[in-house]
């Protein structure tokens, strides 16, 4: 991944990471895995499917920065943090758009990392 900052991060941790981040939108949104799955690809990370998704992290290819926040989860370095803070709203409209019977709040998909609200809050605003 080349985004000015290396990762040291394996694609399987990152594919183990984006697993949680499914699981916990399906709960979240009480969806099929494989919706929570596609919607994450498409809304989160910008990619075409769910199967792009992991195409781009098994060749670490990351030609698409939103692809660097599939390392991020509780105790990531902050950069990930202020990265999902600068797409935050545009996420947001890709989640209300796919999910049109749900409604998105920056909480919401902050949890979908496993971060608190407040752990987020702190690490944007330092």
């Amino acid at each position: 991944m080349r985004l000015g900052v290396r990762m040291y991060l394996k694609p399987e941790s990152l594919l183990s990471n984006v697993k949680r981040q499914s699981k916990r939108l399906s709960k979240v949104i009480g969806c099929p895995l494989g919706h929570a799955q596609e919607g994450l690809a498409i809304c989160l990370y910008g990619c075409d499917s769910y199967s792009d998704l992991l195409k781009k992290i098994k060749s670490e290819s990351f030609d698409n920065p939103l692809i660097a926040l599939t390392a991020l989860s509780p105790n990531s370095e902050s950069f990930l943090v202020k990265l999902l803070e600068s797409h935050l709203n545009t996420v947001l409209e890709n989640f209300e758009k796919k999910f049109s019977n749900f409604d998105f709040s920056e909480e919401v998909v902050v949890s979908l990392f496993g971060l608190s609200f407040e752990e987020y809050q702190s690490q944007i605003s330092s």
